[in-house]
């Protein structure tokens, strides 16, 4: 769940960046993000790659390299100390910060045992700072960008969309207990469950999420380092097993299914640092009631940088934060995207040393690559082991070759 932040880039020739900058602060001609309802969903991402179109010969930015030098607004803040989240109100958003996200991902069946997994997410960002003057409705310094998908795993098919939109008369937006982009939405009520909906060209979803587990605040107290350089970080906290259920459609029809979601929400203005490409990301919830996340960032020789991070929590609630020495991942296999010509791992084995646990982890299926005007990979996985078994999601940035 992504998993860091974004800053612009001043400088000539424009990058990914300054060309979102220029798409909303006057008319753009030409250039592949007009139009692109995509393209915050790849920014904030932080070390995806992202193209106005997949196939070759089109163009691709590799954010990355993009963000290898930013500069930031000094008006924003920065994840520096850790703090006292507090809720509900730490669930709403922050603005004094550049980026948020919102991040719902899920495994469920149908009655049958036909398996689905599910992300929707929505993303903040803020393109300048101070007050809005002026008299129109219209002004605004926050955008709302969000990202759907459904792997119909009965179906080796998987579907996404996306949705971009002005934060200006409602369209968008987000509260302690709502955010939304036109009718994609995530309410909270009073009993504190929650109402998830999005319809994508050909498939939807409509969700109640059941209140589960407490919060895991990540890293320490919630600030969650993702490397050296002072301030990059993010404020980070998890629901990592929320009772879920409700009704998915797809080309294959509509499904009544029911099953887990884990939550992230993250907010920051920083950056990776330039020698740093990509991560690994895993949100795995075992049938025993414990949920692990780890998360492997990269340099851009791949290995990892000594920031790796993540937790357990456990079948009662309570949890241990993991660092760097707390676990080791590694690759079993790879797969290669006959659209965007990518390779990805494809096949893993975590070792989580504090609970002497070996865990194998599968793709449900393999395709499950955005393939959009961003390009990286985020799906449904299988988790098994000694005497353990579960499902969970990945996600994988910095594997497009440049």
């Amino acid at each position: 769940m992504i998993k860091n932040m974004i800053l612009t880039r001043t400088a000539p020739p424009m990058n990914g960046i300054s060309r979102l900058h220029a798409r909303f602060k006057g008319p753009q001609k030409g250039g592949c993000f007009t139009g692109s309802p995509a393209l915050f969903l790849l920014l904030v991402m932080g070390i995806m790659v992202l193209g106005c179109d997949t196939p070759a010969g089109k163009e691709t930015i590799d954010i990355g390299q993009a963000l290898s030098s930013p500069t930031a607004l000094p008006c924003f803040k920065r994840a520096h100390r850790e703090l006292s989240l507090v809720f509900p109100s730490d669930h709403g958003p922050h603005e004094d910060f550049q980026t948020e996200w919102w991040y719902y991902t899920g495994n469920l069946a149908d009655p049958s045992g036909r398996r689905f997994g599910y992300q929707l997410t929505f993303f903040r960002r803020a393109l300048a700072c101070g007050p809005v003057t002026g008299p129109s409705s219209w002004r605004t310094r926050q955008l709302y960008f969000a990202h759907f998908a459904v792997t119909d795993i009965g179906a080796a098919a998987f579907h996404s969309d996306s949705r971009m939109a002005r934060e200006s008369i409602g369209i968008a937006g987000a509260s302690p207990h709502r955010v939304w982009i036109e009718n994609w939405s995530a309410q909270k009520n009073q009993d504190n469950m929650t109402h998830l909906t999005a319809r994508g060209a050909d498939f939807s979803v409509e969700f109640i999420l059941s209140s589960g587990k407490p919060p895991v605040l990540q890293g320490k107290s919630g600030l969650s380092p993702k490397s050296a350089q002072p301030g990059n970080a993010s404020y980070y906290y998890s629901l990592p097993r929320s009772p879920t259920r409700g009704t998915i459609r797809t080309p294959s029809g509509e499904f009544s299914v029911s099953g887990l979601t884990w939550f992230d929400h993250e907010w920051s203005t920083s950056a990776l640092d330039s020698n740093e490409k990509g991560w690994d990301w895993f949100a795995l919830q075992l049938d025993d009631g414990r949920d692990i996340m780890v998360c492997q960032i990269r340099r851009a020789d791949n290995r990892p940088n000594g920031f790796s991070f993540g937790c357990i929590s456990h079948a009662d609630g309570d949890y241990d934060i993991l660092g760097p020495e707390d676990f080791t991942l590694t690759s079993t296999g790879t797969w290669q995207s006959p659209v965007t010509r990518a390779t990805y791992p494809s096949g893993w084995k975590i070792v989580i040393s504090p609970l002497n646990l070996g865990l194998k982890v599968t793709p449900r299926i393999k395709a499950q690559e955005h393939t959009g005007d961003f390009i990286y990979w985020e799906g449904a996985v299988a988790v098994s082991g000694n005497q353990v078994s579960g499902s969970g999601y990945v996600e994988l940035t910095g594997y497009l070759k440049e």
